[in-house]
């Protein structure tokens, strides 16, 4: 077998249907049914059961995929060090990024990043710390915030404060509590500063998971909340009141980390955009 029969049965497997793998693979759905069929009778077996709404992976399939997506891991390896060795900044490099992150600093060092190296592809998945680590084997280097990688190497980046936001010109008492999503652990923080600052109980009332939406919230007047340091750049400050978080007397503070295996630094494009976003990290006195 090739390894494109190989990199079908990957992507079959993962798309579910033939025509979501033709659309992957920009070839035809017959020529995708064609090819399966020649597959399943080289091997002798029936790797997939075939209904209207979707493909099925037989028992001995499932060895034969695992097979079939060890021979793709292993051919994009091979072209990593081909690349690594030729020393040229260039191929592909896949980020993923804690949501924060992605609507805040990334914009920028993806920019300078590509002025600097305009031949590497760049490929960005954004989303909640967990979901960025439960898909860490998906990507190059991972950007996560509150938590470290478990064997990774984790470099710190940023260790921002955080902030009460008030908007000026509206009673407390009209405002609902605002609870941006993080770990159970950072939110326990919140609350107790926000039982001994105000001497109630801590009740959000809107729950959001994007800094945009929380962001325009704010704009609006329609509520107060507690947001790191990052996000505050994004305001027009002489409207609010803003007050530092203090826990037990301490700043609440979220460390922001960059992870990776040591492997990946083989590859110059891994390594040039680790190299500028520590460089931007420490420029910027986070």
């Amino acid at each position: 077998m090739k390894v494109d029969d190989y990199r079908l049965l990957a992507t079959l497997s993962e798309a579910k249907t033939l025509r979501k793998a033709a659309e992957k693979l920009y070839i035809s759905q017959p020529a995708v049914s064609q090819r399966l069929k020649s597959i399943e009778d080289e091997w002798g077996v029936q790797i997939f059961i075939r209904t209207k709404k979707a493909l099925y992976t037989t028992g001995v399939g499932e060895r034969i995929i695992a097979h079939a997506k060890k021979v793709v891991d292993e051919e994009r390896l091979v072209k990593d060090y081909i690349q690594a060795n030729e020393g040229a900044v260039e191929g592909k490099i896949s980020i993923g990024v804690s949501s924060l992150i992605g609507y805040t600093i990334l914009p920028d060092i993806l920019a300078k990043y590509l002025s600097d190296f305009p031949n590497v592809n760049v490929k960005i998945d954004v989303g909640s710390t967990k979901e960025i680590i439960a898909n860490q084997g998906d990507y190059h280097l991972s950007i996560v915030r509150g938590a470290r990688i478990l064997n990774k190497e984790n470099e710190l980046l940023y260790s921002d404060k955080h902030y009460l936001v008030t908007p000026k010109d509206v009673e407390l008492e009209d405002l609902a509590v605002i609870e941006f999503q993080a770990d159970p652990d950072y939110i326990t923080h919140i609350k107790n500063y926000f039982e001994e600052r105000f001497n109630i109980k801590y009740e959000p009332q809107i729950f959001v998971d994007q800094i945009t939406t929380c962001r325009e919230l704010l704009r609006k007047k329609v509520g107060i909340t507690v947001l790191p340091e990052l996000v505050l750049d994004g305001l027009d400050l002489d409207n609010y009141h803003i007050e530092e978080v203090l826990v037990d007397g301490k700043p609440l503070t979220r460390d922001t980390y960059i992870s990776y295996d040591k492997s990946v630094l083989m590859l110059p494009q891994v390594e040039s955009f680790i190299d500028l976003i520590k460089r931007d990290s420490h420029n910027s006195g986070h």
